[in-house]
């Protein structure tokens, strides 16, 4: 993307991001398209409110333009509201405020000190724990919509289903590429295009991403034609899948083998 382009757009920018009306928005998006400024798509659609976001998914669908689609599938997050502080953390948190600004008196110990900084230390370990597993859970309307729409379109297009894949290997959040891996995993005819073309990579990171047995086993069937490939390349990955879900003895035995 050309960096002129954020001067030439700005406007757009600040409609599509900001709180644009439908009208507004609609006509961002024309504009866009119209100049065929692609490019700049992908960063918007991962920024955009939800109007700007799902105005701007339909035309990139009606000009199959699937990469910036992909963008957005991998690091668009779901807008969130601004929490309220209550009365009670409020008051709770003006405590601990005066407490620490009561410089006349004695210092707390150092023994009960260092265990308070210990607490503080693992209730901040803790709560970072606990927002990376609540990014991973983020559920997003646009991200689905963009899985959904592609999944219709992967089956005709290889320029969709390559769209569909880069979710399933790049997209940050859990459900967005279980979502994409389950959509792929259902249609034989993606798998068979994928497997045609060699992916072994693509199908087991589709068969991981999935997390169902019946899934992996799928694909461990499709890659039974592949196994001396998988085998002379070494990929541990799917030589793993291979031991683990393939129905055929001789086949795990196989890829037992070239694992030790």
């Amino acid at each position: 993307m050309d960096i002129s382009q954020l001067s030439e757009y700005g406007r757009v920018v600040h409609v599509l991001i900001g709180s644009g009306t439908r009208a507004e928005v609609e006509k961002a998006v024309e504009r866009l398209a119209a100049d065929g400024a692609w490019d700049l798509c992908g960063p918007l659609l991962i920024a955009a409110s939800e109007l700007g976001a799902r105005v701007l998914v339909a035309k990139l669908l009606e000009a199959e333009m699937y990469p910036p689609l992909a963008c957005a599938a991998a690091m668009r997050r779901q807008h969130k509201r601004a929490e309220v502080m209550t009365k009670k953390v409020a008051m709770a948190r003006r405590v601990f405020r005066d407490l620490d600004t009561e410089t006349d008196q004695k210092g707390v110990p150092d023994h009960i000190q260092a265990e308070l900084d210990d607490l503080a230390a693992t209730a901040e370990e803790s709560r970072e724990i606990a927002d990376r597993r609540e990014a991973e859970r983020d559920a997003c309307p646009v991200r689905a919509l963009i899985i959904n729409e592609l999944s219709d379109r992967m089956l005709k297009s290889d320029a969709a289903l390559d769209a569909m894949v880069s979710a399933v290997r790049a997209s940050a959040f859990e459900d967005t590429r279980r979502s994409a891996a389950l959509k792929i995993v259902t249609h034989p005819n993606a798998l068979k295009r994928l497997q045609a073309a060699g992916r072994v990579d693509d199908l087991v990171a589709i068969a991981l991403a999935a997390r169902l047995d019946s899934a992996a086993e799928t694909v461990a069937k499709l890659l039974t034609t592949n196994v001396d490939d998988i085998i002379a390349h070494k990929s541990r990955a799917a030589l793993k899948l291979l031991l683990k879900h393939h129905p055929d003895a001789e086949v795990r035995e196989k890829a037992n083998e070239a694992l030790r």
